[in-house]
């Protein structure tokens, strides 16, 4: 036996420009094959924490994949919109606990504005079981309409140097400005 493996040793010897990149090769593959496995797990972990408690979102007609991009990630565009009769209906539906109204495309500044009521700071949960927290003032507490009161958060409130009661301005559509 140590005859064979003297002879393999020395073949190994002989052919190690290709044993090297053969043993590099494997090498590579399986960090690639263990990488792409963790940023999977990653991934799947991060979006269960993104949004907790949640059975149904209900939207107007669109793909799947867009409605929950529009309504838990703020990422794109609505394709269509369901009325303010739709939602209340689906709220009084005897099956339905609690209804969170999410309503985007207008902006301040260049900075997306969030149209709901205040069920969204009472039910919204992400990473298992964290709320939305208030760091100064409290949720709306009229339903969104002209002159209703607004809550901004604190990224937007710390680059455009808001405090607690400044008047802000929103616009259709998504704005574009730079700051």
């Amino acid at each position: 036996m140590t005859a064979m493996a003297g002879l393999a040793a020395r073949s190994l010897w002989n052919r190690r420009g290709t044993a090297s990149l053969t043993i590099a090769t494997i090498a590579i593959s399986v960090t690639l094959l263990l990488g792409v496995q963790k940023a999977r797990d990653a991934a799947r972990e991060g979006f269960a924490n993104t949004l907790s408690g949640t059975d149904l979102i209900v939207g107007a007609r669109s793909g799947p994949v867009n409605l929950l991009l529009y309504s838990v990630f703020r990422l794109g565009d609505a394709t269509a919109n369901v009325s303010w009769d739709g939602n209340s209906r689906i709220a009084r539906h005897p099956d339905v606990a609690w209804t969170i109204p999410i309503s985007l495309g207008d902006s301040h500044r260049v900075f997306r504005v969030l149209g709901t009521t205040r069920d969204y700071f009472e039910h919204y949960r992400f990473a298992r079981t964290r709320g939305l927290e208030f760091r100064a003032g409290e949720a709306v507490r009229r339903s969104v309409r002209r002159g209703a009161r607004r809550a901004s958060g604190e990224r937007v409130a710390s680059d455009l140097g808001y405090a607690l009661g400044d008047a802000i301005v929103v616009a259709y559509g998504v704005g574009l400005v730079s700051l």
